[in-house]
């Protein structure tokens, strides 16, 4: 994971925006590397979706509405943890611009569509890998 630790401490280029903590490659590589090399293929990447997506259906109806979607957040902040307003609300919009349907439904497809999306960004070589050769260290 030494690829990891450089990625995470690449200053941004010009023109280029800083990712917020936790979202910038160095995270993504953390969070979607199955097998710790230092890449994220994008087979490994579908899994990670997959399981990401599966986390938000809160009552196990294999739909994602948006009460799951948003409790899934809040329930990273903790159990007894004030989620700011400002932050509920963003999660709320969240889900309204990922269910493209506009259903109530988050779908997969719905899901993996902003992902897809953050992959093709990252992977800046178009090699269908993200890793150190990328030049973009943020999305």
């Amino acid at each position: 994971m030494a690829g990891s630790a450089a990625l995470a401490q690449e200053a941004p280029r010009q023109g280029e925006r800083r990712a917020a903590p936790g979202h910038g490659k160095a995270a993504f590589i953390r969070e979607s590397d199955a097998d710790g090399d230092g890449r994220v293929t994008a087979a490994e990447f579908a899994a990670a979706r997959a399981a990401k997506y599966r986390t938000f259906d809160l009552d196990g109806d294999g739909k994602v509405s948006e009460v799951d979607y948003v409790g899934e957040f809040t329930s990273r902040m903790g159990k007894d943890a004030k989620v700011p307003d400002g932050q509920l609300k963003q999660a709320h919009v969240r889900f309204g611009v990922l269910d493209t349907d506009k259903d109530g439904n988050l779908t997969l497809a719905e899901f993996n569509a902003s992902g897809e999306r953050m992959f093709a960004k990252l992977d800046t070589n178009g090699d269908g890998v993200v890793d150190a050769k990328d030049t973009s260290s943020s999305y």
